[in-house]
């Protein structure tokens, strides 16, 4: 016979063990006032308890024996045959495959029909989200003219994906990413059950990558322990990828000391030991983020307790070089997934990022002449007239010409659309912190008179010229040599790297 997965065992069967405690508060409050919604919407990540709560819910609403308060007793016929999934008053539908509107007008006709034992009928839908539209249109008139019996518990991940006439009829509970403390506390109920031996820190190993799913987390821990009862912190931490020997430490080291050599031997090195690629890169740009939010003044919860080492490099890195490190392994994890030789993206990312950083420590970067601008080619970007004819303040225009392509070269990986703007425009004043550029085209003074634009050439310009700098534009006529490309138009401003790396790293941030 086969063994019951933990998950499945140690299933929530009260209101007091779900495990989110939000959630768990919402419900207590519903159930004692005794006035019970006729449709509730359960969305939120996978994993984090949301069909659960629906059949807790649903026994706690139809219990028939002694119990305290609002709990359900688990012991009566209706809370047994809840829990073993064969009572007739509780109905659980999968959308995903009971998506369109016969399968909806089904249920709308046995909707009519009183419970055969409960107080009430129970309708579970799961993943919602996938009904088709006209399947969405029978269930509104079912929501809004159902059945004193009836009571829909709609569950899905997408609740973006629902018409908000459905939202509208529906008491929501938000279902978040679990907290560390509350995934812990949902894994020492199966280590009691079990009676497992678990070294210290385990089970924050397992916390940390089970991305806030209490199904995930059970899950690893009973991988862990299919070949022992004890389980042991360097099991863990190979099992998850996250043994010491893969932290990224040597590489972020190799990065702030721009050395490139050392940099793709560590690469190497990690590929040999045979780690997982893309989980050695989420620890990498996890790290990366914490630095950049801390240079923003603000915290990672998860990350307070981490090794002195990170607080020791936390200054070298800048914020321009966070956000190119940020930009170029965000798209190398991307990229690592269909790559035919897996650390090629990794090793890009690193000289892509070295060979544009001024001044670097490690191979030769591509120099500048001084006092001159070489373009790409006489096409791409207009001649850029000497300093006296231009300004009476010389020294400080001919350090932003001596510095243009390095500018260029900074904007590029933070926002290409940027990069192009520039290159259709010159400099044609520097006078104290304002930098004034010549545009040639309206529509390139307005993208580059935009907040997100602005933003990022005067964050460039201000490190390579080591004083804060104010960008102006000025629409100038446009010259016969002068004719920058069609297709070095930009169309979108592509959005600030910082905003990519919160979409992906959904981390718990403080003031």
């Amino acid at each position: 016979m086969a063994s019951v997965t933990y998950y499945l065992k140690y299933r929530p069967q009260k209101v007091s063990e779900l495990d989110s405690i939000s959630v768990r508060e919402s419900l207590e409050k519903i159930l004692k006032s005794k006035k019970i919604p006729h449709a509730f919407l359960f969305s939120g990540p996978k994993g984090t308890g949301k069909t659960s709560a629906a059949r807790i819910f649903a026994k706690a609403v139809n219990c028939l024996g002694q119990r305290k308060d609002f709990e359900p007793c688990n012991k009566c016929g209706v809370c047994q045959e809840i829990t073993n999934g064969s009572s007739l008053d509780l109905m659980e539908i999968d959308a995903a495959s009971n998506r369109g509107i016969d399968d909806i007008r089904n249920l709308r006709e046995k909707i009519k029909l009183s419970p055969v034992k409960c107080k009430y009928k129970i309708y579970i839908i799961d993943e919602v989200h996938m009904l088709t539209t006209e399947a969405f249109n029978a269930l509104l008139k079912t929501l809004e003219e159902p059945p004193a019996h009836a009571v829909f518990i709609l569950c899905t991940t997408e609740p973006e994906k629902l018409p908000k006439t459905i939202i509208s009829r529906c008491l929501q509970i938000k279902f978040q990413k679990a907290r560390k403390e509350e995934v812990i506390n949902s894994l020492k109920r199966v280590v009691k059950g079990e009676k497992l031996d678990i070294e210290k820190e385990v089970l924050n190993e397992i916390s940390a990558s089970a991305e806030g799913s209490f199904r995930d987390a059970q899950k690893i821990l009973d991988q862990l322990s299919l070949s022992s009862r004890k389980v042991t912190l360097k099991e863990a931490q190979k099992l998850l990828g996250r043994i010491e020997e893969l932290k990224p430490d040597k590489l972020l080291l190799a990065l702030t000391e721009k050395d490139i050599k050392g940099a793709l031997l560590e690469i190497d090195r990690i590929v040999n030991f045979g780690a997982d690629l893309g989980v050695y890169v989420q620890s990498l740009l996890e790290n990366l983020r914490w630095f950049l939010l801390k240079k923003a003044g603000l915290t990672v919860l998860e990350m307070e307790d981490e090794d002195s080492f990170l607080r020791e490099i936390e200054g070298k890195f800048d914020k321009v070089d966070l956000l190119r490190l940020i930009n170029f392994f965000s798209r190398a994890a991307l990229e690592i997934k269909t790559s035919l030789i897996a650390q090629l993206p990794l090793e890009l990312a690193v000289i892509e990022f070295v060979e544009m950083t001024p001044n670097s420590g490690g191979e030769k970067t591509e120099k500048t002449t001084p006092k001159t601008v070489q373009n790409d080619s006489p096409s791409k970007t207009a001649s850029l007239p000497s300093s006296s004819s231009l300004s009476s303040d010389g020294d400080s225009l001919e350090k932003i010409l001596a510095k243009w392509n390095e500018l260029l070269m900074g904007v590029r990986p933070l926002n290409h659309s940027v990069e192009a703007l520039l290159r259709a425009s010159r400099p044609i004043k520097m006078d104290g912190h304002d930098l004034t550029l010549e545009v040639f085209y309206k529509f390139h003074k307005e993208r580059l008179e935009t907040e997100k634009c602005r933003v990022i050439v005067e964050e460039v310009a201000s490190q390579l010229l080591g004083l804060p700098v104010r960008l102006k534009c000025i629409l100038g006529e446009k010259k016969n040599n002068f004719e920058p490309k069609a297709e070095e138009t930009p169309t979108v401003v592509e959005e600030n790297i910082l905003d990519i790396a919160n979409k992906i790293f959904n981390g718990k941030i403080v003031d």
